[in-house]
């Protein structure tokens, strides 16, 4: 994938959690510092920065995701400091968009309603949601396109980029990236995964 960053042109930005969460620490990994290694060229040759929110943007928005949703007015805690950190660099930027896998932050974002019900789902319980911090968090956080891992390849895939970095131009190439990155943690579900692989070549 970092080849494939290196050719769509992009310039992504991470905060410093980021950058341990996926250089530091897994440089100390025999199972992950391979991965570690191509990651940080990506750093080197500057299609991803590291740059840092305010604290007290970040910790503002922490207090303000972590109370919108409740059981019997207990909050439940959505997003930890190093989603809230992204959030607040993108409430800092003029950013074209918001890259980010995680399910429960991208759906606070585009669909808050419909993580509600997820959650309730989820927990077997009612959650309540408070429509006023709904309010509170729209008003730091800034309305911006969120995309995902997959959407990168299935873009690469489609410029051919894609199929010239792994030597098969075909879709098997596409099916073979977005599995990868649905075992390392990217939420993309199985029901898309057969839409894809569905689509004409």
């Amino acid at each position: 994938m970092s080849s494939v960053l290196e050719e769509l042109g992009v310039k992504i930005l991470v905060t410093d959690e980021i950058y341990n969460e996926i250089i530091l620490r897994p440089m100390g990994s025999k199972r992950y510092a391979l991965e570690s290694m191509r990651i940080k060229k990506l750093f080197s040759c500057g299609v991803i920065s590291v740059m840092n929110p305010e604290p007290l943007i970040t910790q503002e928005i922490l207090n303000t995701a972590n109370s919108i949703y409740c059981i019997k007015r207990h909050p439940l805690r959505l997003i930890h400091e190093g989603e809230a950190a992204a959030l607040a660099l993108l409430a800092g930027l003029e950013a074209s968009c918001l890259l980010i896998d995680e399910r429960t932050t991208r759906m606070l974002i585009e669909d808050a309603d419909g993580l509600r019900k997820v959650l309730s789902n989820q927990l077997g319980r009612r959650v309540d949601m408070d429509r006023q911090r709904l309010e509170a968090f729209r008003s730091i956080v800034p309305g911006v396109s969120i995309i995902r891992s997959s959407e990168i390849a299935a873009v690469a895939y489609e410029k051919g980029i894609l199929g010239r970095n792994l030597g098969n131009s075909g879709k098997e190439a596409l099916m073979a990236m977005l599995y990868a990155l649905k075992f390392s943690g990217c939420a993309i579900s199985w029901n898309e995964l057969e839409e894809y692989a569905a689509l004409e070549k």
